[in-house]
């Protein structure tokens, strides 16, 4: 009988140490503080398993089998914990700095392409008074001459993090206009550009849909930016709560 019931004692310990070891492999990679509390949660949860089980009066092979298939029916769960975990951890490391990276090069190229398009008219403009081909600046030339300006001071602020966020919704203002005002500048400023645009009358809509598009880019950085500033305190707040050192 002693030794029936060692064999049946160690049949509980060996589903519980198997549920441990699963914690183990499951909790790697993580962080130390937040491995260790997963497991010393499972510890006690096993415990108090075995001892609501002798309690009961049920058998330690009967337990042991209750151990191992809970361990495997919540294997789902843990495997989800442990993407939560990562996701809310490493996500804020790498993927938003990776997300913002590619949008502070696609805004960039963007604000650089609005300043080109500002110089260039104002090249046409100065040019076309010299040779006397127009004796007055258009409305049209004014202005993107005017968004050009404003989007070189819109490239300066998306130089520093905190005013990115201006920087990206200066710019969608700005790439909302730019385009179809060149198209209606350059009416007056170019013969040849004249004839494109006789001859191409979607030209100016597709101008304006360009600048749409461009200005929906824009706010959709400039919103990435903001809650991304707001998370990054949240999650440093949630670490320090966690019991990591700040850094």
């Amino acid at each position: 009988m002693t030794g029936q019931g060692d064999r049946d004692d160690r049949a509980v310990e060996r589903a519980a140490r198997a549920t441990l070891r699963w914690s183990v492999r499951y909790t790697a990679g993580l962080d130390p503080l937040v491995a260790v509390r997963r497991q010393e949660e499972i510890l006690s949860d096993l415990h108090e398993h075995a001892a609501w089980a002798t309690e009961a009066g049920t058998s330690p092979r009967a337990t042991a089998r209750s151990l191992r298939a809970r361990m495997l029916r919540g294997i789902p769960a843990d495997l989800g914990w442990r993407r939560a975990q990562l996701s809310g951890r490493e996500g804020v490391r790498w993927s938003l700095p990776r997300t913002d990276g590619l949008l502070l090069a696609a805004v960039a190229a963007i604000g650089i392409v609005q300043v080109a398009v500002g110089a260039f008219i104002a090249v046409r403009q100065v040019r076309a008074l010299q040779i006397g081909d127009i004796s007055f600046i258009p409305s049209s030339a004014a202005l993107t001459i005017a968004l050009g300006s404003v989007a070189l001071v819109a490239l300066a602020l998306l130089g520093r993090g905190p005013t990115r966020p201006w920087g990206s919704a200066t710019l969608a203002l700005t790439g909302l206009l730019i385009f179809a005002q060149s198209v209606e500048a350059l009416y007056y400023l170019s013969a040849t550009a004249l004839v494109v645009i006789i001859g191409v009358p979607w030209l100016e809509p597709a101008a304006y849909a360009i600048g749409t598009g461009v200005a929906i880019l824009c706010l959709a950085a400039t919103a990435q930016w903001t809650n991304s500033a707001r998370r990054i305190p949240a999650a440093s707040a949630a670490s320090l709560h966690a019991g990591e050192e700040p850094r």
